[in-house]
């Protein structure tokens, strides 16, 4: 599924057309590409600490995808030539919990910009679609910006399990 949505990012002073797609098991160079390209900060706020062997972890995101409660969307853009990953959203849905959790990232040039909003929006129409409607994520206390971002999109911040996070949950409309 290509062109669920699209936006416009701006980079190096340039307009350019970003589109979100489903993943798939051959976007893993790719999306350890974006992940390798995130700043610090970011990558450390994604996945709330440090990381190690990068394609592992997006070996992880992917494979879980294939099962039919988890899916992955990735943004991507064309720049030099090349069609690159510069946003990624991710969810599973945990039958225990009759939750889905989602995370997400956004390269730091496309930040600001919209396209973490238009991915959040593509991976909640597609749990509804599934008919999952609680929805969760978890941030570090120190990310404000993804906090801001929850409250922004109509989560409730409540208290995590992991003393190091906050939660936020939301109930989705089918």
């Amino acid at each position: 599924m290509r062109n669920i949505l699209n936006a416009q990012a701006i980079t190096s002073g340039v307009s350019v057309p970003v589109w979100i797609r489903t993943a798939t098991g051959s976007d893993v160079e790719r999306l350890t590409g974006h992940f390798g390209k995130l700043s610090y900060e970011a990558r450390h706020n994604r996945f709330m600490g440090t990381t190690g062997d990068l394609t592992r972890i997006a070996r992880d995101c992917l494979t879980h995808a294939r099962k039919a409660e988890c899916f992955a969307f990735v943004a991507e853009c064309r720049l030099d030539g090349c069609d690159i990953i510069v946003g990624e959203a991710s969810y599973a849905f945990d039958r225990m919990s009759g939750c889905g959790e989602f995370a997400l990232s956004v390269a730091d040039d496309f930040q600001r910009r919209g396209l973490g909003s238009t991915l959040l929006a593509a991976l909640q129409s597609r749990a509804v679609s599934l008919g999952y409607l609680d929805l969760f994520g978890e941030a570090l206390k120190s990310n404000g910006v993804m906090k801001n971002f929850a409250l922004k999109a109509g989560f409730v911040i409540t208290p995590s399990p992991d003393w190091r996070a906050v939660r936020f949950d939301k109930r989705l409309q089918e």
